[in-house]
């Protein structure tokens, strides 16, 4: 794509397409604000998603134009969404922190975890999605803070096998937290070996279920969390090099008007989504992570504003997360005005150039 081409795609729950296709004027509404497709959810590991819904959904979207990709929840997000679930399956298990308390509705990526969640990508393929994101749950770490993973006494096993050389060392996760700091400065050149096999293991995971996940026939994304890296397990270059054809998703955060609003956070917002592309690479295969949450939060106009910001830092594909939260006529009318804004807005920051950016009068 070059600078004057965009394309917007937006979330939705299957019920949310299903009651929308029955709502007079909401097609024609999602339309008319320039939304070419949806991502919907199709994968869940909190509740079964029934795949003839899904093959309605995709019926009706492709018989009204729009494109329908798959987004599915793999692990299990942080606790504070919406409507907090966790069912726990044979072969699963909760990931434990540093401490080894359980982390809520987040599972640790073993291989029964992938190996599910690929019989769906099979299933997804037959009703004819043609590309499955996975949701930044898709990690084994949260937000920011130290060096993380899983800590259960069966990761913990796990590692010592992957690197016998340095199972002595690691006799108990108490072993580990010396080394887990984020800033890793003063470190010995032995604790440094140590931390950087623990985010090799952690990691490795993650980029094992992308590639054993990749179906052909199925783009296979990975949704990044705002400055997620190797600390959480997610190591971009490793996973383009498993997964050549990866699409990713920039992760931004701000997702509300408080957030949103103070420069310092604007700032951090662009720095992310900058150091993320330059690790992704090619910016076709790259989405925004256009957040309202909770409902209503980020204001029609922060949105417009944020889309500018996505637009400056290079992005071409905006994705709207998601339209049951964006429960007001005045962001669809945002949309339908500011498209030519979007479109006129080119690429302009860079690592490099952020410092001498006024996040403050933006």
């Amino acid at each position: 794509m070059n600078r004057n081409q965009m394309d917007i795609m937006a979330c939705a729950a299957p019920d949310t397409v299903l009651e929308g296709a029955k709502t007079p004027g909401w097609m024609k509404r999602m339309r008319e604000s320039h939304i070419r497709g949806f991502f919907v959810t199709a994968y869940d590991v909190s509740e079964e998603i029934d795949p003839e819904k899904l093959s309605e959904v995709k019926r009706i979207l492709g018989e009204e134009g729009f494109d329908a990709f798959g987004i599915g929840l793999p692990v299990g997000h942080p606790a504070g969404l919406d409507t907090p679930r966790y069912t726990f399956h044979e072969g699963w298990h909760i990931r434990r922190d540093i401490e080894g308390r359980e982390t809520p509705w987040q599972n640790a990526v073993t291989p029964r975890l992938i190996e599910d969640a690929r019989k769906r990508v099979l299933i997804l393929k037959e009703i004819g999605f043609p590309a499955m994101f996975w949701d930044d749950d898709l990690r084994m770490g949260n937000h920011e803070g130290d060096v993380q993973g899983c800590f259960c006494e069966a990761c913990l096993e796990d590692f010592r096998e992957s690197r016998p050389e340095l199972a002595p060392r690691v006799r108990s996760r108490e072993d580990l937290r010396p080394v887990l700091k984020k800033d890793p400065r003063g470190l010995s050149e032995e604790a440094l070996t140590l931390r950087e096999a623990w985010m090799d293991f952690t990691s490795s995971r993650v980029t094992a279920f992308m590639r054993e996940t990749a179906v052909e026939g199925v783009k296979n994304g990975i949704m990044v969390m705002h400055n997620g890296d190797r600390r959480h397990g997610i190591d971009i270059p490793a996973i383009r090099k498993a997964l050549p054809g990866c699409l990713f998703r920039v992760g931004e955060l701000m997702f509300d008007d408080k957030s949103f609003e103070k420069p310092e956070n604007r700032r951090s917002l662009a720095e992310s989504v900058l150091r993320h592309m330059a690790l992704m690479g090619d910016p076709d295969r790259i989405w925004s992570e256009s957040t309202v949450y909770p409902h209503g939060a980020l204001s029609p106009e922060n949105l417009r504003r944020k889309i500018v910001l996505e637009r400056k830092c290079g992005l071409f594909h905006i994705n709207l997360m998601g339209v049951e939260r964006m429960n007001s006529p005045a962001y669809y009318k945002m949309l339908r005005e500011s498209y030519g804004e979007f479109l006129e807005t080119g690429p302009s920051l860079t690592l490099e150039n952020l410092d001498r950016f006024d996040f403050g009068a933006f």
